[in-house]
C-alpha cells in the first residue's frame, strides 16, 4: 500500500513539470529505486494509470532500475555487492563489514512530447 503515496508523489511532481513546460503527453517516467525500498514498480505504474486519467500523464509507462545495496569492508576498504548469507569480505575474508543500504528513490528523467 505504500506504493500509493509514492505514486502520488511522482504524479504530482511530473504533472507539475508537464504543466510548467507545456507538455501535451508524458510517455515514460524513469525511476531509480533502491533495493531496500521494497517498492514494486508495476504497482506504482498501476496507481499512476488510475491517477492520470484526463491529464498529460494518461497512459504513462514506468521504467524502473533497481539499485543494489553494497557492502563495505572496514579492514581492506573493498566495496562489493551484497550476497545473501555471506558475511565475509571476498577480498580479505574479514567479517568487519558495513551494509550500505540503498534506499534511494529518484525520478531520473521523463520522456514527453
Amino acid at each position: 500500500m505504500h506504493e500509493l503515496a509514492v505514486a502520488e508523489y511522482v504524479f504530482n511532481l511530473v504533472n507539475k513539470q508537464a504543466q510548467l513546460n507545456k507538455v501535451n503527453k508524458v510517455e515514460k517516467i524513469h525511476l531509480l529505486i533502491g533495493d531496500q525500498c521494497d517498492y514494486v514498480p508495476q504497482i506504482i505504474e498501476e496507481y499512476l494509470q488510475v491517477m492520470s486519467e484526463d491529464t498529460p500523464l494518461e497512459g504513462v509507462k514506468v521504467d524502473a532500475t533497481i539499485k543494489e545495496s553494497t557492502v563495505f569492508c572496514k579492514d581492506c576498504n573493498a566495496e562489493f555487492a551484497r550476497r545473501e548469507f555471506s558475511f565475509k569480505c571476498p577480498k580479505c575474508g574479514s567479517e568487519n563489514l558495513k551494509l550500505n543500504r540503498c534506499t534511494d528513490f529518484i525520478v531520473k528523467n521523463i520522456e514527453a512530447m
